[in-house]
């Protein structure tokens, strides 16, 4: 099945639209979720406040951290505003992209099991990974019939 360059860009504009929403709606709520831990951290000082390894009066600005600004929705923000930008600009975006992100949502809903997040960010990726295939060709060319601009079926 091949799809036209409109469909194309459809998906993959909708993928990355998903991915902006999903990782900046990720990192806002979850961030509210954990206002007064916030809180805390900013009445207490921000700089250092987060540890790697958080004694246990350390944990909950260390986990507040890893599932807001420390998570995967700043980066899954980024990777969608530039989807979008790529998708507007006419370019077409690798689908490896986009089944690299599915691959690791897979990963996610296997470890965590599957909840409404991982199956967004499933149905993210797989937009933009359909939206990214290369259209097929129609016959191998050689390198000279391929300058020259001339299809060689073999």
């Amino acid at each position: 099945m091949e799809l036209s360059r409109t469909t194309a860009g459809r998906l993959t504009m909708a993928g990355g639209l998903l991915a902006v929403g999903g990782g900046a709606g990720h990192t806002m709520i979850s961030a509210a979720m954990r206002r007064n831990v916030w809180d805390q951290i900013v009445a207490d000082g921000v700089v250092g406040a987060i540890s790697l390894e958080p004694t246990p009066d350390q944990l909950a600005a260390a986990e507040a951290f890893w599932f807001s600004p420390g998570s995967f929705g700043v980066p899954l923000t980024l990777l969608g505003s530039l989807v979008v930008w790529s998708t507007r600009q006419g370019h077409r975006v690798p689908g490896s992209v986009g089944w690299g992100l599915a691959a690791w949502a897979a990963i996610i809903g296997v470890l965590g099991r599957f909840d409404a997040g991982s199956g967004l960010l499933l149905l993210t990726g797989a937009l933009i990974g359909v939206g990214g295939r290369r259209p097929g060709r129609s016959a191998p060319t050689d390198a000279v019939a391929a300058h020259a601009g001339v299809h060689l079926a073999r």
